[in-house]
């Protein structure tokens, strides 16, 4: 069976005009899918409003205890709901849940940060029956702790580690941006080495950086298709980044990229030593940087 996992942040979550083109991306593939989103932005306003404030540790936000309860009411209430009902509105079924029911995603704590955990197993038992059902699961990042507590986990991380656990075949991270910007133009590909280099002399740096090297980890463990990409995709106007696990050569885009132009399904698995997840559901580490609230 084919799965395709997104992970949707950035205008494709936030603008509901592009509730429609999402419902058709996700209409538009093969076998089925899962949908993990983000909402930083949403949580911040509400944090804001509240007076708590947010410290920044390497690109993650320390969450205490109060701030924990904005995120999961924000993450797994307004903004998991709003997305699950734009959907079903636009012609596909679907059911929001959060990592934490089913136990779906199990995260270990983060040293320093308070509430703030990476994904550590995956039980995916419940996206299954979600499917069986003939829905398609609507995923917020909000995971179970060791003690069986909300914990924020970066929305990005649990995409991967649901991807892994679900043998996923295509995993799709929707954001601000089409694609990851090299020299001045969005790459339609961009090579494991190339990507390193590139985080290390600061081109690709922020959440960018941390999407880029969580994408990494997907190819590496093996998913065929791992794309970086935003709302040039949605509207068929370009597909995204590849990323490349290692091998072939980054490329730049063409002149007449446009809706014929989403990663080829053919000839793309690539291998090599993996250090994320694994694909029985195990999250064996998290990588450095980004905003744990899933942005």
């Amino acid at each position: 069976m084919s799965v395709r996992v997104y992970k949707v942040g950035g205008p494709a979550l936030e603008d509901p005009g592009l509730v429609g083109p999402l419902a058709a991306e996700v209409r538009r593939g093969d076998g089925e899918a899962v949908l993990v989103h983000g909402g930083g932005r949403a949580v911040e306003r509400l944090l804001d409003t509240l007076g708590i404030e947010s410290r920044f540790v390497e690109g993650r936000r320390e969450t205490s205890t109060e701030a924990m309860a904005v995120v999961e009411m924000v993450l797994s209430g307004s903004v998991n709901k709003q997305l699950a009902a734009g959907l079903a509105a636009a012609g596909v079924p679907a059911v929001g849940i959060s990592g934490r029911d089913g136990g779906l995603v199990r995260a270990r704590l983060v040293p320093g940060l308070g509430r703030v955990g990476a994904p550590e197993r995956v039980d995916p038992a419940l996206v299954r029956h979600i499917w069986a059902a003939g829905y398609v699961p609507v995923v917020s990042p909000v995971a179970s702790g060791p003690a069986g507590e909300a914990v924020n986990v970066n929305a990005d991380e649990a995409a991967l580690a649901i991807a892994c656990a679900l043998g996923a075949r295509t995993l799709v991270y929707l954001s601000d941006v089409d694609g990851v910007r090299v020299g001045g133009e969005t790459a339609r590909t961009l090579a494991a080495d190339e990507a390193r280099r590139r985080i290390e002399d600061g081109t690709i740096a922020g959440g960018m950086a941390l999407k880029v090297r969580v994408a990494l980890e997907a190819s590496a463990a093996g998913i065929p298709e791992v794309v970086i990409a935003g709302v040039a995709r949605l509207r068929a106007e370009f597909a995204g980044t590849r990323i490349l696990a290692r091998g072939e050569p980054s490329s730049k885009p063409s002149r007449d990229d446009g809706p014929s132009a989403r990663p080829s399904r053919d000839g793309q698995r690539e291998t090599g030593p993996s250090s994320g997840p694994s694909r029985n559901g195990q999250s064996p580490r998290n990588p450095p940087g980004g905003d744990s609230s899933g942005a």
